[in-house]
């Protein structure tokens, strides 16, 4: 399995724990923005890798500064939408945000520790 792959599956059980338990003890505007800002972040990651990938293959780098400023300016479309049209919090949005930056390094120190290597280059 890519270690792509792994992040998101990681970063998606903590996202839903994060949800279930911050659903109980917060407003639901707070509550229901983590979803929306984990789905902005997994998004973003899972494009990001995407170019990463494409510029190491083909070494085109051209083609990827034009994606990465198209899916920014999506990704801000999303957000202003969320947080003014639907009244979500905002640190509910920074919470679902952070959860890929957080699972990224436990899931490479997982893997270093465990002698797992995908073929991806170093």
């Amino acid at each position: 399995m890519k270690i792509e792959n792994k992040i998101l599956i990681l970063s998606l059980i903590f996202c839903g724990i994060l949800y279930t338990v911050f659903r109980f003890i917060f407003e639901p505007s707070f509550s229901n923005a983590i979803p929306a800002g984990y789905l902005l972040g997994a998004v973003n990651f899972r494009y990001l890798a995407r170019g990463v990938r494409k510029v190491a293959e083909e070494g085109r780098p051209g083609t990827a500064v034009i994606y990465s400023q198209i899916r920014l300016l999506v990704s801000g479309v999303f957000a202003w939408y969320c947080l003014v049209q639907l009244k979500m919090n905002v640190a509910g949005m920074l919470v679902g945000l952070t959860v890929m930056p957080v699972c990224v390094p436990i899931t490479a120190i997982y893997n270093n520790l465990k002698g797992k290597n995908d073929g991806t280059p170093a």
